[in-house]
């Protein structure tokens, strides 16, 4: 039987390499364990309620209800407990499935030149996984995208990297992103190993005395003035270049399951602003003038607001000392994000799995620009090539 390593579990967890010999849990939150236990049992006991409350119930009065004519106890039960074993079941399905949140864990053991990895699983036998440090590839930097409830969010892990799945060591996670790079680059400089991330060509490496190093500082070495040739531009993009800037811009709107979202969510904003207009006699009289206002007030916003997210269009302005992406409605731009020339460290592809759709990041220590969401890649793999050779000249 093969064993497959299940993904790191923590959405908080960091690995003290400063401390030899280090020792970290990697486990789900206990606080969200607790509320999975608490909201099981209220289930259960709400479920169990419902089936016995029936017999147990004392009354002298007749309920009116009506029952089809030649029904069989079988039907009569399904009828009335149904609903009641379903409550009871799913009581018990997250009642499990918190418990086994509570157990399931990998313990992570690091003295300096060694990795031990200790599984525990509900079932079956503890895992221990052992191998040298200089058996492993790089410390991996990746963004993962994972459901909680209905907020979804983004997980970055900071990990030894090695070929076998089941010994990737976890060094840091967490759901905020600030200085995130520098602990992933503070990580490779203390381990004295490769800095890796993924890009739309696989896994690539940076060595960690290039870490702090911008993409200017590279470009001589990596020979990108060669690499990066003047080429045409994708129908997708409008490409116009002036003497003291080259502007990039999306010629269209890009649908995704996400946007048509937002515009069915937006024909129901505006459906309920037509209905309140249509019956202000009626309504004023329950909530008055100034819940209605308030009601239509916020039906045409966030409606309003919502269509110029979806139809406006991204458009990256690359100046001779800065990079800034904005968003162009009409004839109308607003900039929002803004990086230096000159602390840019690499402009690369990423991919998010949730949508399954890559984009254009061009990343420094301060932050990050995304551009082009919902682009074919081999579009973006073109106006890479133009963002790094107007970057690097």
């Amino acid at each position: 039987m093969t064993y497959v390593a299940p993904n790191h579990y923590s959405s908080k967890f960091k690995l003290d390499i400063e401390k030899i010999p280090s020792k970290q849990t990697d486990r789900v939150s206990i606080g969200i364990a607790a509320w999975g236990l608490f909201c099981g049992l209220i289930f259960i006991a709400l479920g169990a309620y419902e089936i016995v409350a029936y017999f147990l119930e004392i009354s002298d009065e007749d309920y009116d209800f009506t029952l089809p004519e030649n029904i069989s106890l079988h039907q009569l039960f399904i009828i009335r407990y149904s609903f009641d074993w379903f409550i009871l079941f799913f009581g018990m399905l997250v009642l499990g499935l918190a418990i086994r949140a509570l157990y399931r864990r990998k313990v992570v053991y690091f003295d300096g030149s060694k990795i031990k990895l200790k599984h525990k699983s509900l079932w079956g036998k503890n895992l221990l996984k052992e191998d040298d440090l200089y058996n492993y590839s790089g410390v991996l930097f990746r963004v993962e995208y994972y459901q909680f409830g209905l907020i979804t969010r983004n997980r970055y892990i900071i990990e030894l990297y090695h070929k076998e799945p089941e010994k990737c060591v976890p060094l840091y996670i967490s759901t905020n992103s600030k200085n995130v790079r520098t602990i992933w680059e503070q990580y490779a400089a203390k381990l004295k190993m490769p800095a890796l991330f993924l890009t739309d060509h696989g896994l690539v490496s940076k060595h960690q005395d290039e870490l702090n190093k911008t993409l200017r500082e590279m470009s001589r070495r990596w020979h990108l003035d060669t690499q990066y040739q003047e080429e045409n531009m994708p129908s997708s993009i409008k490409y116009n270049a002036r003497t003291d800037k080259v502007v990039l811009k999306e010629k269209r709107t890009f649908f995704d399951v996400y946007a048509i979202l937002a515009i069915l969510f937006a024909v129901l904003l505006g459906s309920a602003f037509v209905i309140t207009v249509a019956n202000y006699d009626i309504l004023k009289e329950f909530i008055g003038n100034i819940g209605v206002a308030a009601i239509l007030s916020v039906c045409g916003c966030l409606s309003i607001g919502m269509l110029i997210g979806i139809f406006s269009t991204d458009v990256l302005i690359i100046k001779e000392n800065e990079v800034i992406l904005g968003h162009n409605l009409a004839m109308f731009r607003a900039d929002v994000e803004t990086l230096p020339k000159d602390e840019i460290e690499s402009v690369d592809i990423g991919h998010n799995p949730l949508t399954d759709r890559y984009y254009l990041s061009v990343i420094a220590h301060q932050g990050g620009i995304v551009f082009g969401k919902n682009m074919p890649i081999d579009d973006l793999r073109r106006i890479r090539g133009c963002v790094i050779r107007e970057i690097v000249k």
